[in-house]
């Protein structure tokens, strides 16, 4: 599990700076920042999926060109991307993205889920 989450957390920061695993334990938030969290299924003996909720939030007020932008960064990087290492091979697929409504005006929040096999390989 930790070579997995390794790997994910690295690429999420290759896009996005401020990436944390299920909430922002940033002493002062700094925008945009994403979190993520993961549900997984067993489907061989050593053989996961991985569905993994992305949460990106921005201080944008009513221009979300620059949260959109980021969504979309996110989302091509993931875009049938593979990760080869000594202790795992990562395989992504982008699933559903969606807009989330939030209670303050200024904070804007978008969703994506992304779907990951994973091949242990110790």
């Amino acid at each position: 599990m930790i070579p997995f989450l390794i790997e994910l957390t690295k690429e999420f920061k290759k896009v996005c700076k401020e990436s944390y695993l299920e909430i922002n334990t940033s002493e002062k938030v700094i925008y945009p920042y994403l979190t993520f969290s993961y549900s997984s299924e067993i489907l061989e003996n050593k053989r996961e999926g991985f569905y993994i909720e992305v949460d990106i939030f921005d201080s944008c007020g009513a221009d979300t060109l620059k949260l959109e932008q980021l969504t979309e960064d996110i989302r091509q990087h993931f875009l049938k991307s593979s990760i080869l290492t000594e202790k795992v091979l990562l395989q992504f697929k982008v699933g559903s993205r969606r807009m989330i409504p939030t209670t303050n005006k200024h904070i804007k929040r978008r969703w994506l889920q992304l779907y990951c096999k994973v091949d242990w390989r110790e």
